[in-house]
């Protein structure tokens, strides 16, 4: 079996509501941009995947695909397109050149960016009609992360959980030890990422394990393994690379999950994935319940948190060929987010204290969040919040962000 033609089609799709779309434009942590990774090989199969990010399809034409699919330099859509060929050359299921399947079903949380309370609320409620019990929150410092879960919490079920990311942004152990033990609280409260940015102190993390009761996962590291200072990992990558890591972590008995951001292909495979690997034991991130469309025929059905791990060769899914027709865009096109970061607003952080009200502005999120991570404004205060000030062409809007433009904010 030989590739005979290979392409990377972008895509251009639509988040599903549209106070999804307002928080992530604002964010631009990902966007509508979705690739999509198509091969042909001379004995009539075609292999799928998708990547959030741009594809590299150079060098596979006349390749055999079987001698790459252990071959992470090639990106994560070249190799899982290429395992989705063999699995269906051979008639196995993509989980079977992986490893030895231990699990039928692997577990799939939520997750969003930061957003106002009732946004967050309305997504648990939509997370709940969509089978999920799991909660993947961005904390960030100038949102009220106690007010927020304390908000989801009224609406989801005891056993549904919040896992908590922080990013760093609670910048130390006794910072991040004032705002975890509050949140220990919270019955729904499940685990937390990355609360600080744990190599820069592992004293400090090794302290802060001590004092809080909830799991603390961080972004795997070797180093991790040999300093004990959390309880789980955030693994994701090349399958090869990842099936490393994953055994290294399941030596030591720590659970992670896996992260592999993208549509209903790399969804898919990250249940075959999972599926091989002991310790691939908390609810995996894939994002693609954002997006109005996943691209497959039959939309992953997740129950009680978890997704099924197909069983057909290949990766076990029929694409929607005619939804990739409809959402493709030419490469160059610019996304709604592009367009959006392209206009003109105001982001005002803001809470009230001593009788009035205490506010900082600025022009774009990589400008304030530069701040709170120099630790130059206070974060994660009680009532804090983000206000986004459109432009309305006015002459008083101009002048204001031409006054923050001229502070390098």
């Amino acid at each position: 079996m030989k590739i005979t033609h290979a392409e990377a089609i972008a895509l251009n799709i639509p988040f599903y509501a549209d106070h999804v779309t307002r928080a992530m434009q604002r964010a631009s942590t990902h966007d509508e941009r979705v690739w999509v990774v198509r091969l042909e090989t001379d004995n009539g199969l075609v292999g799928w995947a998708d990547n959030h990010g741009q594809p590299s399809v150079d060098g596979l034409v006349g390749q055999n695909p079987a001698s790459l699919i252990n071959r992470d330099d090639i990106g994560f859509g070249a190799q899982v397109a290429c395992l989705d060929l063999v699995g269906q050359d051979n008639g196995v299921p993509v989980h079977e050149l992986l490893g030895v399947k231990l699990r039928d079903r692997c577990p799939i949380s939520w997750w969003d960016i930061d957003m106002p309370p009732q946004d967050w609320v309305a997504e648990a409620e939509e997370s709940l009609r969509r089978g999920y019990t799991t909660f993947k929150m961005k904390a960030r410092p100038w949102r009220d992360i106690i007010a927020q879960t304390d908000a989801v919490a009224k609406v989801v079920p005891a056993d549904y959980k919040f896992d908590v990311d922080f990013n760093g942004f609670l910048l130390n152990q006794a910072k991040a030890e004032i705002i975890l033990q509050k949140l220990d609280e919270n019955p729904n409260v499940g685990m937390y990422e990355s609360p600080f940015y744990l190599h820069t102190d592992v004293d400090g993390a090794r302290i802060l394990r001590e004092r809080v009761r909830k799991p603390i996962v961080e972004h795997y590291q070797d180093q991790y393994l040999r300093n004990d200072c959390c309880d789980g990992f955030v693994i994701g990558g090349g399958a090869t690379d990842t099936r490393r890591t994953g055994t290294l972590a399941a030596a030591q008995n720590k659970p992670f999950w896996l992260q592999l951001v993208g549509a209903g292909l790399t969804t898919t495979y990250a249940a075959h994935l999972g599926s091989v690997l002991s310790h691939a034991q908390l609810p995996y991130i894939t994002c693609h319940e954002l997006w109005e469309d996943d691209l497959l025929q039959e939309p992953i059905e997740v129950r009680d948190g978890y997704m099924p791990v197909p069983d057909a060769p290949g990766l076990g899914v029929s694409v929607d060929e005619e939804a990739i027709a409809k959402y493709r865009v030419d490469p160059a096109e610019p996304t709604p987010t592009h367009r959006y970061m392209a206009q003109k607003r105001i982001l005002r952080v803001y809470w009230p204290g001593d009788g009035k009200e205490r506010e900082w502005e600025f022009t774009a999120e990589t400008h304030y969040q530069q701040a709170f991570y120099a630790g130059n404004i206070p974060g994660f205060e009680q009532d804090v919040d983000l206000e986004v000030i459109e432009d309305d062409n006015s002459a008083a809007f101009q002048k204001r962000h031409e006054a923050l433009l001229a502070q390098g904010r």
